[in-house]
């Protein structure tokens, strides 16, 4: 079978890290031949010299995505296409912008479209929202246009793909964390070493405004007021976008994007993963820190609780003293932690591995290439 992973469009985020683990787990399985179409994202944390010879690289970078580029994207890519003549393609987060020849699996990862009571679509006004309702249409057009069917990331997403598009064409594949987090590594040159006393509370995520990061400073200001003065919050953000949203504060500490490779270290640098995200089909930071042995403070919404379970403690949506309350029922309960962790681990087991989810995904290659 003669594969295309389409990941020609994407720049950053938590899908980079899905197709980073996903195009590295398919060395495993070499009865197939891979033609892999590279982001400026992905192009980043994959190193070319590590795959066998079934693997061949094309390297694109289109910025930005909108409708004006639409036509460059299928322009440059069905030329391509055509030369490979490919029995299946698969992108694992759509939408991919491009209309192929062959099927074309295709990962929905935009939960705002599929969670329209998410408090922070509820807080926009009347013209943003309508905007958004635009920028869905385009969206779903192109799924509709694109997708031969869809990979989600839980059941309940799932369900909520089948409804938006009326179609049974949808697959459950769990996210996970990244192979990386199976395998050792050194110290974390990003972080200097913590002083004594101090807890710290990682934020691994780009600056999605659904992410809520901004919530951060507010939660500083909500510990000082109670007298926690001892905690350092550490986010992965592009300096620019640090410089612009977060005020300077020696308890903000932002190390930059990180590649995949990198993130164990950097959670194990660490004391626990906070996460006040409004909206997610799936956070792979959720089921990273199981796997890092550290407890969770996240958002009490649906979607967290489904994959986190009794591995995390909630607070209200967009509610920094809330969020500082459960901030300091963790760090002054060692029990607490302990329990966390422990019920992380039983979590863990619900999620596929990250080879696991590569061989399910490549099931559904062949099954739709055989159709």
């Amino acid at each position: 079978m003669k594969i295309i992973i389409n990941n020609s469009i994407q720049r950053f985020g938590g899908g980079v890290q899905v197709a980073v683990s996903f195009i590295y787990e398919c060395i495993h399985f070499s009865e197939y031949e891979y033609h892999v179409w590279l982001g400026p994202g992905t192009a980043k944390s994959v190193l070319t010299s590590d795959f066998p010879k079934n693997f061949t690289f094309y390297h694109f970078d289109f910025g930005e995505m909108g409708m004006g580029k639409m036509n460059l994207v299928q322009k440059t890519l069905a030329p391509i296409e055509a030369q490979i003549q490919p029995d299946v393609m698969i992108c694992t987060s759509g939408p991919s912008y491009y209309h192929s020849q062959c099927p074309q699996l295709m990962g929905f990862n935009l939960p705002l479209y599929i969670y329209p009571e998410s408090p922070y679509i509820q807080a926009w006004s009347f013209v943003k929202k309508m905007k958004w309702w635009l920028k869905k249409q385009v969206h779903f057009y192109l799924f509709r246009r694109d997708a031969t069917a869809f990979l989600a990331q839980t059941e309940d997403v799932n369900q909520r793909v089948r409804k938006a598009f009326n179609t049974e064409k949808v697959h459950t594949v769990t996210n996970t964390h990244n192979g990386f987090f199976d395998q050792a590594f050194e110290a974390s040159k990003l972080l200097e070493k913590k002083e004594n006393g101090v807890f710290r509370l990682l934020s691994i995520s780009a600056f999605y405004p659904h992410k809520n990061l901004d919530l951060i400073p507010k939660v500083l200001a909500e510990l000082d007021r109670i007298g926690l003065v001892n905690v350092e919050f550490v986010l992965t953000l592009q300096l620019e976008i640090f410089k612009k949203y977060f005020p300077e504060d020696c308890r903000l500490i932002n190390v930059g994007p990180v590649a995949p490779k990198d993130c164990p270290a950097l959670y194990a640098a660490c004391d626990a993963l906070f996460l006040p995200t409004l909206a997610e089909c799936f956070s792979a930071s959720y089921p990273e820190a199981m796997k890092m042995q550290k407890p969770i403070v996240t958002t009490d919404l649906g979607f967290a609780r489904s994959i986190c379970g009794e591995a995390a403690l909630y607070f209200e949506p967009k509610n920094a003293a809330s969020a500082a309350q459960e901030i300091q029922k963790l760090i002054s309960d060692q029990g607490l932690q302990q329990d966390l962790i422990a019920a992380g681990h039983r979590e863990l087991k619900k999620f596929d591995s990250a080879q696991e989810r590569a061989r399910k995904y490549l099931e559904l290659c062949k099954q739709y290439a055989d159709k």
